[in-house]
């Protein structure tokens, strides 16, 4: 006969629950709840209605640009000898870099796919065809070229050459072009393309040894293009030496550029003349703007040197070469920009924007007149540039008070300032602290700001004094930073830095951290450090919360994994200064636990642990760390460490286990420091029958002739008085200054005092003090006091008794 029985009857049984049906006759009638195998309890409603539809607040996703985490990893597979990605993920990894919207092109980018295309070219193709389809190659050439970083340069240089390379290898393979006779395809396509690259990342003098090798031979018969060609790959190799401030090879540039009969264009010597000018070498400025008026078109080539050479006229004292330059150009009718440069002269001689007001009315008038003359004649009037070039020369010494009235002059010309005049602008109302002026200027510039506009580095400053007054609304810093955001335009890592601290003081550690993984990881690691710092500072700050501070280390060490110990060291010793040792213990193992040598804890680490876990005597920290330790082979001791250990083990009361460790330096081959000999006292305070221990060491020191310092004496006389061998302590006291030259100060008889463990002791100590020293007893004061035991003990003033390893 089948069983009945089924697991829910067996689990009803165990649980010694009523096992009920629908129709029984002992069901209770109260009961409305219907029993499932059993009574169930009806728990209380924990969500309500709304929360129902309430999403939590996620963190965004750290933006890591396209690629980089492959092209990462293949370094990591190299540095560490294991399997790299297959080249076909690379070449996939590089494509994608290059094609996304915003490229970033800062040295460590740049050097991750370098060494991806080093490493395509290692494991080529087998077909022979390129991994870098040849339009992706130009591509990422021409970004090269086009968005240069602030700063750095040669990981361009190297990718600029593998490219070219490549390209190189591509282009024999095609047919030439027709319009070229003698140069060959990639001479005249491609290789002026790396010349101007190389040039525009400080490799000019390299750039230059190309040019010369391709082109140093003059042409039989050149083709129109060829002849341009030629001369803008020279301007590109005059105008990069003059950027790098290399004036012998900037003249040797010239020679070889007449020797290979390709004589200096006006281009180039109008760069000549800026650059000598620029640097107040008025002699050589004269003399190329000299041979460059001897030529048809030398005054098309020294439009924009005529501002630099009458300014260094004028600030170089040469007045009579700027007054007879400006004469000549003023005796037949100049065009628009020589009068800019008049104008320019004119305010760097003294006159002030009154006198160059009236000066514009001459410019019109004249040119009214030329108009009546010749009716194909322009009609010539000043306009922003004029006003930009005014501006820009009045921020050059620092004159903020004429710039503005440059400003206000165009108002009333009725010129209209553009994105430029508003940058200056900004630039300096922030020089003199005006912010709000530097903040009305912004508003007039916003909606021109683009992604590469010279306005984002203004903008950002601005931001940054934005957030450090304190006294400006946080709304308006945001629609700032949403403007940015919209236009793709680059926040620094100074304004990141600045914002996120913004937020962290607000109690916004979600925004904080948003806006660090948003930007971070498209900066280089030298700009990783300028925000990973700024976050550090946060937590260093004494007004910062603890909590916060905690919050703000746990984003930091997920946003900068590779922040190195030397930054960690002092963020845990924070904790320990806030008496948090067991946040400072997940620092320490957060070191202790890497696998990266710069991360991974070494003896300084240690010490700085066990240091701190004395301070707040942590007793169980102070085991894991020491554990931790006794099975670190990486660490060698030394007497430092055993210093920290001896130090930990005294303040958390195991005395005898610190004793040990002065046992162990007393013994070991580098022998004790005077800090060991003040920590061993220090243990010999709370030892039974300490006071024995510190004798004997005393009378070692004796016998060996140490130079006892005060901080010795102190730390044996404080030996003696947790011992309560007051008479003696005191007996040390009065004989400190005939005997060891010490006068008692605060430190001596605060010491003193601190380790005079009873309440009688303590009245004839401070009865002493008063009598003998009463200013030092006014200081002791002034720190305040507390009493042991909960308030029924002997008291401690606030005083200050740590020691270093």
């Amino acid at each position: 006969m089948p069983s009945h029985l089924t697991r829910v009857v067996f689990r009803s049984i165990i649980a010694d629950t009523p096992l009920l049906c629908r129709g029984c006759v002992q069901r209770s009638p109260r009961l409305r709840t219907a029993f499932h195998h059993g009574p169930r309890t009806i728990a209380p409603q924990r969500r309500t209605f709304f929360g129902m539809f309430k999403t939590q607040r996620k963190i965004k996703p750290a933006e890591v640009p396209a690629g980089l985490e492959v092209l990462g990893g293949l370094i990591k597979a190299q540095r560490k000898g294991e399997r790299p990605p297959a080249p076909k993920a690379v070449s996939e990894a590089i494509n994608a870099f290059f094609l996304q919207r915003k490229v970033d092109l800062e040295d460590f980018h740049v050097g991750n796919v370098a060494n991806g295309m080093e490493y395509l070219l290692e494991h080529p193709k087998e077909d022979g065809q390129p991994w870098i389809p040849y339009a992706n190659m130009k591509r990422a050439l021409t970004i090269l070229k086009r968005h240069p970083p602030e700063s750095g340069g040669k990981p361009h240089v190297f990718m600029a050459k593998l490219l070219d390379a490549e390209i190189k290898r591509v282009i024999d393979q095609e047919e030439e072009p027709k319009d070229l006779k003698s140069l060959s395809l990639y001479d005249g396509v491609q290789l002026p393309k790396l010349i101007q690259i190389l040039c525009i990342y400080g490799a000019s003098l390299e750039a230059r040894d190309l040019a010369f090798a391709s082109y140093g031979t003059p042409l039989a018969e050149p083709t129109e293009r060829e002849t341009n060609t030629i001369r803008e790959v020279w301007s590109a190799i005059v105008r990069g030496i003059a950027k790098e401030g290399h004036t012998s090879e900037l003249i040797k540039t010239i020679e070889m550029m007449q020797g290979a009969s390709a004589l200096p264009t006006s281009e180039v010597r109008g760069i000549l003349v800026k650059y000598f000018a620029e640097r107040n070498d008025l002699e050589q400025a004269k003399y190329w703007y000299t041979q460059s008026t001897q030529e048809k078109d030398g005054a098309k080539g020294l439009v924009g040197a005529l501002a630099p050479l009458l300014k260094a006229c004028a600030l170089g004292g040469d007045i009579a070469f700027g007054q007879k330059l400006v004469v000549s150009l003023l005796q037949e009718m100049p065009d628009k920009e020589t009068w800019d440069a008049v104008f320019l002269y004119s305010a760097a001689i003294g006159k002030g924007p009154d006198e160059i007001d009236r000066m514009m009315n001459v410019m019109v008038r004249r040119s009214q007149e030329e108009q009546q003359k010749k009716r194909d004649a322009l009609l010539l009037q000043p306009d922003i540039d004029t006003i930009n070039v005014l501006v820009e020369f009045a921020m050059s010494k620092q004159d903020s008070y004429s710039a503005e009235r440059y400003v206000v002059l165009a108002e009333k010309r009725g010129i209209f300032p553009n994105e430029k005049t508003y940058t200056m602008q900004i630039k300096y109302r922030l020089s003199i602290k005006d912010l709000d002026g530097a903040r009305a200027a912004y508003y007039e510039l916003q909606g021109q700001i683009t992604e590469d506009s010279e306005s984002v580095d203004a903008v950002n400053k601005l931001i940054q004094a934005l957030c450090q007054s304190q006294q400006h609304h946080f709304d308006d810093i945001m629609a700032m930073v949403d403007d940015m955001h919209e236009q793709n335009a680059k926040l620094t890592p100074e304004t990141v830095a600045t914002l996120s601290v913004l937020h962290l003081r607000r109690g916004e550690l979600h925004d904080a951290a948003d806006i660090v993984n948003v930007h971070a990881h498209h900066m280089s690691p030298e700009q990783r450090t300028v925000i990973r710092r700024g976050l550090a500072s946060f937590i260093m700050d004494k007004e910062t919360n603890t909590t916060d501070a905690w919050d703000t280390y746990k984003m930091l060490r997920l946003a900068f994994p590779e922040t190195p110990r030397e930054d960690r060291i002092p963020l845990m010793n924070e904790f320990f200064a806030r008496k948090r040792s067991d946040m400072a213990c997940h620092v320490f193992f957060h070191m202790r636990n890497s696998v990266l040598e710069e991360i991974a804890a070494d003896r300084a680490v240690y010490i700085a642990a066990f240091t701190g876990f004395a301070r707040n005597a942590d007793a169980e920290s102070l085991e894991l760390a020491h554990n931790q330790l006794k099975i670190d082979l990486n660490v060698e001791w030394d007497t430092k460490l055993r210093n920290a250990l001896m130090l930990a083990y005294a303040s958390t009361g195991n005395h005898k286990r610190a004793m040990q460790f002065w046992a162990e330096i007393g013994s070991s081959k580098e022998g004790p420091t005077y800090n060991s000999i003040v920590i061993a006292f220090r243990a010999c305070e709370g030892t039974h029958y300490g006071e024995r221990h510190a004798k004997s060491i005393w009378q070692r020191l004796k016998e060996m002739d140490v130079d006892i310092d005060k901080q010795i004496f102190t730390a044996y006389m404080c030996a003696i008085a947790r011992n309560h061998r007051h008479d003696e302590a005191l007996a040390l006291i009065e004989s400190a200054k005939s005997e060891y030259g010490f006068e008692p100060d605060l430190y001596i008889l605060g010491n003193w005092f601190q380790c005079t463990a009873s309440i009688d002791r303590q009245e004839k100590v401070e009865e002493w003090i008063k009598k003998h020293y009463p200013a030092v007893w006014t200081q002791l004061e002034a720190m305040g006091q507390y009493r042991t035991m909960e308030g029924f003990g002997y008291r401690q003033f606030k005083f200050n008794r740590d020691i270093d390893p």
